[in-house]
């Protein structure tokens, strides 16, 4: 049953709000509406900010737990860097102990092959050499051992060694006068020392052995040498160029002596026609012939061959420098040497279309033609070239006639071509580089000096190549980056590269060159700094080129050399930054260097030439021309502690006197000095 005071509450709770609404006037009706709606938006208000806050408050908890992180990992940083340096502290230590260890162990060796080789001098000094050599055979030392070991070891020396070796006892001479050295005799390295006498006597004495003799650039000698010249009858080689004091009559006294030869260099020599007449009529079997700069040389010596037939078995012939011979002389030689496989007429200013015309009409057998420094030759010469001929070797420069045509017209027609040399042609472009990709053969391409070659047309030759090229010259052209990484991704045979005086080029192009098959390379004049050489690692260089890169410092030089220790030839000419820390590091890790050229580097002092021939000693052509700062000291350096050197170049050395620089001349081959001033501004010596 339901209580009074639960009724009463109920309708209080349900009734009562509608009456006392039903009493409320309606204007307070609306007030409260208003104030409701006011506290409502308030409200919405309100939370719209508490939620803005507790976003910004999350964006803080963010951040501070990114800073918390970050502080953490930068702490962690730190401990592994000192983990690894420590780690690496503890590596040098271990490595250089190892390297020590190596060091002892060699010195080791090296001191107990000294004592033993003591105790072996001693024990001969002992019992004396006459008891040791009656134990061998003949009595002598050099009895007991192989003659063909003792030919191999003599062969090596010189004629004025050979002669001082012939005095040491009689064994030794007999088997040095036995004639087995002297078949090839080569009296150029000898040229300074020679004398008319001792070539006399050299060839009387073996005129009948003697097959190969070369006397290139002997001034000194005179008739009677050039008489005893013509004794040997079974002489085959000859070279006397160079020879300025030889006349026609003197050649011809040795043509008339030597019927057999095949071989015949006299350029750069007086000789006239006179001489060609007398050598076509008595050496018929003549197969080259070289008259370079031989300037009296004119048709009339070459119409014997026309007329008389003679001297058919020529295949080499040398015409450089014959400025006097005109269309009849190339007639004459077209209808005598039919068997004529390559002509060389190299620095002929005055060769026309018509000469070259001649020549190739009669000679089908022509495979090499080189005409450097010929100007005037056209397309239709050169198209008549490839047609008439089966060529594998091409060498052209300094032409700005030839067109793209010519070229498409010679990869069209020769097919076989493996040496292809056409710089400083200008109108050569892209397009050309285009038909050189389809010779299939082709091994050597040089396309210096030819400013319209550019990255479009290293892409044609690369993406239709066989990867048959081994050298690729490209120097003083507008080559990039890209072209050299495509140039090393694509051509795997590639050897010889020469990418001197490419003004674009930059460090980044050195990267690709890592585990290419490049043995030479040439970045001469390019922009090349330090962090560029230290990015050539892993690559076999043998020769390397830095001439005129003046960004490149000492310690560019010594990352270079760690990485790259099997340098044979080098050339940083004209690197004004470097000092003697460049040579030490030269000197201390290329122990097989044996070229240096270091021209026009101001920094060097006598220090450095000192660090270079202490520890290079294989060093054997030197270069030091226009360091100003070196003295006689160098040369007594050179002269004590390079007794291999071969070659040396002192241009514009004010310091070095001229007496002290003649004490080196008797003891290497090529020599040149002199205190003049330095001329700066032709750029190179």
């Amino acid at each position: 049953m339901i209580s009074f005071n639960t009724l009463l509450s109920s309708w209080w709770y349900h009734v009562a709000p509608m009456s006392f609404l039903h009493f409320v006037p309606q204007a307070y009706t609306f007030d409260l509406c208003l104030k409701w709606k006011e506290f409502a938006v308030l409200a919405k208000q309100g939370s719209l900010v508490l939620l803005f806050k507790i976003k910004k408050a999350k964006r803080f908890n963010e951040r501070k737990c990114l800073q918390n992180a970050m502080a953490a990992w930068c702490s962690w940083v730190e401990v592994q860097k000192k983990t690894q340096a420590v780690a690496m502290e503890r590596l040098h230590e271990f490595v250089s102990r190892g390297r020590l260890k190596l060091t002892f162990a060699a010195w080791c060796s090296f001191t107990k092959d000294s004592r033993r080789i003591k105790e072996v001098l001693k024990r001969l000094n002992a019992e004396g050499w006459n008891e040791i050599s009656s134990k061998l055979k003949g009595g002598c030392i050099i009895s007991a051992v192989n003659i063909d070991i003792l030919l191999k070891i003599f062969r090596y020396l010189n004629v004025r060694d050979l002669l001082n070796c012939a005095e040491v006892c009689c064994e030794w001479k007999s088997f040095i006068q036995s004639g087995q050295l002297w078949s090839r005799i080569n009296f150029s390295v000898e040229k300074e020392w020679l004398g008319d006498n001792t070539v006399q006597q050299i060839l009387r004495n073996y005129r009948t052995i003697v097959i190969h003799l070369n006397l290139r650039g002997c001034t000194s000698l005179n008739w009677p040498s050039f008489q005893s010249i013509s004794e040997c009858k079974n002489l085959q080689e000859l070279n006397i160029s160079e020879c300025v004091h030889v006349t026609d009559m003197m050649v011809q006294k040795i043509l008339k002596g030597c019927s057999f030869l095949l071989y015949l260099n006299l350029s750069k020599t007086h000789v006239t026609d006179k001489t060609l007449k007398e050598l076509f009529r008595n050496c018929l079997n003549l197969q080259y012939l070289s008259l370079a700069y031989c300037n009296r040389v004119t048709d009339e010596g070459f119409l014997c061959l026309a007329k008389e037939k003679v001297c058919y078995n020529l295949i080499y012939l040398d015409l450089s420098g014959c400025t006097q011979m005109t269309v009849n002389g190339f007639m004459s030689i077209s209808a005598g040497c039919r068997l004529l496989r390559e002509v060389v007429i190299n620095d002929m200013p005055t060769l026309s279309d018509k000469c070259v015309l001649a020549l190739i009409d009669g000679c089908p057998s022509l495979s090499a033609i080189s005409l450097l420094g010929v100007p005037h030759l056209s397309n239709a010469t050169l198209e008549a070239i490839v047609e008439n001929t089966s060529l594998d070797t091409f060498r052209l420069q300094g032409n700005n006639q030839l067109t793209d045509v010519s070229w498409q017209a010679l990869c069209r027609s020769s097919r076989d071509l493996r040496w292809l040399h056409i710089a400083e042609c200008p109108r050569l472009t892209d397009a050309s580089l285009k038909s050189f990709a389809t010779l299939k053969h082709l091994q050597h391409l040089n396309v210096s000096l030819c400013s319209r070659v550019g990255d479009v047309g290293i892409q044609y030759l690369i993406e239709s190549s066989s990867c048959t090229l081994r050298e690729l010259d490209i120097s003083h052209s507008r080559t990039t980056d890209r072209s050299v990484m495509r140039i090393l991704q694509n051509l795997c045979n590639l050897e010889h590269l020469n990418l001197s005086y490419c003004e674009q080029l930059t460090d980044l192009c050195l990267e690709w060159f890592g585990g290419s098959s490049i043995r030479s390379l040439d970045i001469s004049g390019c922009n090349i700094q330090d962090r560029g050489l230290a990015l050539l690692e892993g690559v076999q260089l043998k020769k390397l080129a830095l001439a005129g890169c003046v960004r490149i410092t000492d310690a560019g030089i010594e990352v270079l050399c760690k990485n790259v220790r099997c340098l044979e030839h080098m050339d940083v000419s004209h690197c004004a930054a470097l000092t003697e820390q460049a040579i030490r590091a030269i000197s201390f890790y290329c122990r097989g260097l044996s070229t240096l050229q270091m021209a026009g580097c101001p920094k060097m002092t006598d220090l450095a030439i000192h660090i270079l021939t202490s520890g290079s000693v294989s060093l054997r052509e030197l270069d030091i021309s226009g360091c100003l700062l070196l003295t006689d000291r160098t040369v007594d350096y050179l002269q004590t502690s390079c007794p291999w050197l071969s070659s040396i170049r002192m241009v514009f050395c004010k310091g070095i006197s001229k007496f002290a620089a003649m004490r080196l001349k008797s003891h290497v081959q090529f020599w040149e000095h002199n205190n003049d001033d330095p001329r700066y501004h032709l750029g190179t010596w």
